[in-house]
């Protein structure tokens, strides 16, 4: 990706673009300059009875990458540097959602809604009508293209950001890590932030390396031929053996009571109907630090993992916390704030 980062503004327009190639075009204005950001409601990948997108819409995103954007001038922000530092966005280590939150949605369809064009207008058009929301718009921006108007909304010069959905594990990708798109909109009036995440269905759960690609052999779910005709059946957008159904992290202790080493740890469930045999996986935290696992869990059963000097540190300004297993397949992940950790000697606990 040439140019990633999150532009910062207001809301004030929106456009259904309903072409083969449609998008939900939203106009965001910062102090008198104009920018275009194009939502894919459809991927424009494949047969176009393949392009369904899976989609989430979160009402109230408590992450720490909210309070990294909040710190954020309004205008354009290019994102560099390392990502527990920055507000860069990736679907997998960033621990925003679980992917069964993800639910694949028709773009257009007959009645009220019922499509994704619907689902994501109405987020639209209630930050628009709020004038304290504040968008974060997180892609790759194009422009300004100083001899040209926009298609959409006829300011000019163009001007915009697009990639607005995952942007790693796909035939074509090469986003990289935490270099994927998604749209917040921080409510300031209510203190709560709304956030849209979209991904095309041939993206990979599992990526690897520095460009994040799919990694060879992990689970994955079939692409799933959308009928010409007749009605569009949801499916299961995780795999039945993918290792997201073995166990979840369920809380943390992040700020105990006086000396933080050796009086921190992280709670496992055991999800799955068999017990689990923890040899060889691990927990990682953001800035990729790790403490090994051992022993085994049975089912419906917890394990409270003891965080030892050396390994991953659960930082009280917020961060995220992985379990991987034997493969070094992310098993579950979990994020916490700088006002979730405040208080001291309370576990953080995950739902």
């Amino acid at each position: 990706m040439k140019n990633y980062g999150v532009l910062k503004g207001s809301a004030v327009a929106y456009k259904r673009d309903d072409d083969q190639d449609p998008h939900s075009e939203l106009l965001m204005s910062v102090d008198g300059e104009s920018f275009r950001v194009a939502i894919n409601v459809r991927s424009s990948r494949g047969p176009t009875q393949k392009r369904l997108v899976e989609y989430l819409i979160l009402q109230d995103l408590n992450h720490p990458i909210v309070e990294r954007a909040r710190t954020l001038p309004e205008g354009w922000n290019p994102i560099t540097g390392a990502p527990h530092e920055t507000a860069a966005i990736d679907y997998i280590r960033s621990n925003l959602f679980r992917p069964k939150d993800l639910k694949p949605l028709i773009h257009t369809k007959p009645g009220p809604n019922n499509d994704l064009f619907e689902r994501v207008e109405d987020l639209l058009q209630r930050a628009i009508k709020d004038q304290q929301a504040m968008v974060y718009a997180f892609g790759e921006r194009w422009g300004p293209e100083a001899s040209k108007k926009d298609q959409y909304f006829q300011f000019k010069p163009g001007n915009g950001v697009h990639l607005i959905h995952m942007n790693q594990g796909g035939a074509g990708d090469d986003g990289g890590r935490y270099r994927d798109g998604a749209l917040l909109v921080d409510f300031q009036g209510s203190g709560t932030t709304n956030a849209l995440f979209l991904k095309f269905q041939n993206q990979a759960w599992h990526t690897g390396g520095v460009r994040a690609l799919p990694i060879a052999g992990a689970p994955e779910v079939p692409e799933i031929p959308i009928p010409e005709t007749g009605p569009i059946e949801p499916w299961d957008v995780v795999s039945a053996d993918s290792p997201t159904h073995l166990a979840a992290i369920i809380s943390a202790m992040v700020n105990p009571l006086g000396t933080d080493r050796g009086n921190e740890s992280v709670t496992l469930l055991n999800t799955s109907t068999e017990t689990l045999d923890l040899s060889g996986w691990s927990l990682m935290d953001e800035r990729e630090r790790r403490q090994s696992l051992s022993g085994s869990v049975r089912p419906s059963e917890a394990i409270t993992v003891t965080l030892t000097s050396g390994g991953l540190q659960l930082n009280n300004r917020g961060g995220t916390i992985t379990l991987l297993d034997a493969r070094d397949l992310k098993v579950d992940g979990v994020a916490y704030t700088a006002a979730q950790a405040a208080v001291e000697g309370r576990p953080v606990v995950f739902s």
